[in-house]
């Protein structure tokens, strides 16, 4: 929660504001961390004629009906010139991932295996036409490699041009 209190609160008013909504987060079954009091500032703009205020955050847990409390209890709180409160996403516990299963995915092509710096990543699929078409297009040991046949060169346009006579 972040709130913008009066400037002219001293020491004492503030803390008994704070001790205030503590107590409301608390009754609601949340906890409060140690208040973030960064103390007077100029405001970017004027808020109920005042151009500075103290500025105070305070972390809590609680549960959303302490949100709704506070919100209410927090508009008619004349010593609070601003508020929000922050909602922060839990963090979802990271998935634990299978391990890749050692099987035809870790093989090579002809069916051995596959030398470390050109293994796959695990859990990509490899179809079997993939596969075929590899196997296809590289040479058995001893064979000469294909060379395709290089596409004839297109006439020149003098070639193509009837000899005028």
């Amino acid at each position: 929660m972040a709130l913008v209190l009066r400037p002219e609160l001293d020491d004492e008013h503030q803390a008994a504001v704070l001790t205030r909504y503590r107590q409301v987060i608390e009754r609601h079954g949340g906890s409060v961390e140690e208040p973030n009091v960064w103390g007077k500032r100029r405001l970017a703009y004027e808020i109920k004629d005042q151009q500075e205020g103290i500025y105070v955050f305070v972390p809590f847990s609680a549960e959303s009906t302490a949100n709704a409390e506070l919100d209410r209890l927090l508009r008619i709180d004349e010593n609070v010139l601003r508020h929000m409160v922050v909602i922060r996403p839990r963090p979802n516990p990271p998935k634990p991932t299978p391990m890749p299963e050692a099987g035809p995915r870790a093989e090579g092509v002809r069916g051995g295996p596959v030398p470390a710096g050109e293994r796959q990543s695990p859990g990509l699929p490899v179809r079997r036409s993939e596969i075929q078409a590899a196997q296809a297009v590289q040479p058995e040991e001893g064979e000469p490699a294909e060379v395709a046949e290089e596409p004839e060169a297109a006439p020149s346009p003098e070639e193509q041009a009837p000899a005028q006579e």
